[in-house]
């Protein structure tokens, strides 16, 4: 019994077998089926040249069937499979790959980590999905639009934190501070940070939460940080949808796969310690994925002649009485005598209410001088000490009505005690 060998060849490769049998039956010359299998005449001889030696098997690609070159040794994926078991669970392919190279000094690419974690159960494959939204250009300078966002997320210790981002539409270079909550105060404090690093930009692009844009009662009214903004001179845009800001949103499911992972490694269990950790990370992320303007000209504003400490505050307005002080949620402010400003009874005061808790009061832009007060007691009168002002005329003792006896006298008693 002869052995049978099995070839596996693709489609292409056997429409050149058919062609090639048509040569060597005469019946097909060599230049027309280079013409018709659109290949140089040259490949063409190589070809028929190989075929007559080695039959259909020549036709095949020589390395079909045997293990590549770069292949990884056995040894190798046993290690990295263990490794990912143990120390990378959870560890995406793209991630993963990185962190074998900078921590195990192990090289291998994505795709080729991607199979093998495939192969060992590591990493389920996902359909691709086709994208419906229109894509927008990045903008052209830096500073130009930043988009900003928060995202509650398991970031460490098992409990529920919100990251809060600033990410610039044309670079992709961010900024992130970890906070309990999306709130007036954990927002500004990041715009603060950004804008004591970079300067102030044109635009900031937010969505319709409660901390950027008022959803009920008149539209002239503005949030603190709306005011903020206005005060710096940079404009704030509204999303109408997750999708609009998706250069942030992306930003995020980046960072809950890959961030998340980094804390998770590096035992961090405080928000304090995972501050303190963003401070390196982000120049990191920074050199890894952002990207190089269109235009190098770089629209951030100066902060010169900005004070910074009285923007990034809530502020509210309160009547000045008339004995110069101020009362703001039951605590009491005494103005001093001298101040940089004309200072009138019964004028508006802005009170400038500072994430640190304390409190300072403004107008026309200049700080005022004043002192906290103990709340103070309304003055208690005795009733023996009023004195009580008549709203009448109080007649004489000579006044026929305090002498009976002339109130029957005829004519007008009223003038008889001037008599």
């Amino acid at each position: 019994m002869t052995n049978l060998e099995v070839v596996t060849m693709r489609r292409k490769e056997l429409d050149r077998l058919v062609y090639l049998e048509k040569i060597k039956k005469k019946e097909l010359t060599q230049v027309e089926a280079s013409e018709i299998l659109d290949l140089s005449l040259r490949q063409i001889k190589r070809l028929f040249k190989k075929y007559k030696r080695m039959g259909a098997a020549g036709l095949a690609h020589g390395n079909r069937g045997k293990t590549s070159g770069r292949a990884t040794s056995p040894a190798i994926q046993g290690q990295m499979v263990q490794i990912l078991r143990t120390k990378l669970q959870d560890f995406k392919p793209t991630f993963a790959s990185e962190k074998l190279r900078e921590l195990f000094g192990i090289t291998i690419s994505r795709e080729a980590l991607r199979k093998i974690m495939i192969k060992h159960d590591l990493w389920e494959p996902k359909k691709k999905r086709i994208n419906k939204h229109v894509w927008r250009e990045r903008k052209h300078h830096v500073g130009e639009l930043l988009q900003l966002d928060g995202s509650k997320h398991l970031w460490f210790n098992n409990e529920y934190s919100t990251l809060i981002a600033v990410i610039d539409d044309a670079t992709g270079r961010i900024l992130a501070q970890f906070a309990p909550e999306e709130t007036i105060e954990s927002v500004s404090e990041l715009t603060k940070a950004y804008i004591e690093k970079y300067g102030r930009p044109k635009e900031i692009y937010a969505d319709r939460g409660k901390v950027f844009k008022v959803n009920m009662g008149q539209k002239k009214n503005i949030t603190q940080y709306n005011r903020m903004l206005n005060e710096l001179d940079t404009k704030l845009t509204f999303a109408r949808s997750p999708q609009a800001k998706g250069r942030v949103e992306r930003l995020f499911k980046t960072l809950q796969d890959r961030l998340f992972l980094e804390l998770r490694y590096a035992g961090i269990t405080t928000m304090a310690e995972a501050n303190h950790f963003l401070i390196e990370y982000v120049d990191k992320f920074n050199k890894q994925f952002s990207v190089l303007p269109k235009q190098p000209i770089d629209i951030h504003r100066s902060i010169d002649g900005f004070n910074l400490n009285s923007i990034f505050c809530v502020k509210t307005t309160r009547i000045l009485k008339e004995d110069y002080t101020i009362t703001y949620k039951n605590r009491w402010f005494q103005l001093d005598k001298k101040q940089p400003v004309f200072v009138r009874r019964n004028q508006s005061i802005t009170v400038a209410i500072h994430f640190d808790g304390t409190i300072s009061l403004w107008l026309n832009k200049q700080r005022l001088q004043c002192k906290e007060i103990a709340k103070k007691l309304p003055a208690i009168q005795r009733k023996e000490d009023k004195i009580v002002k008549d709203k009448y005329h109080r007649p004489p003792s000579s006044h026929p009505w305090r002498n009976p006896g002339l109130r029957d006298t005829k004519g007008d008693v009223s003038t008889l005690h001037k008599r």
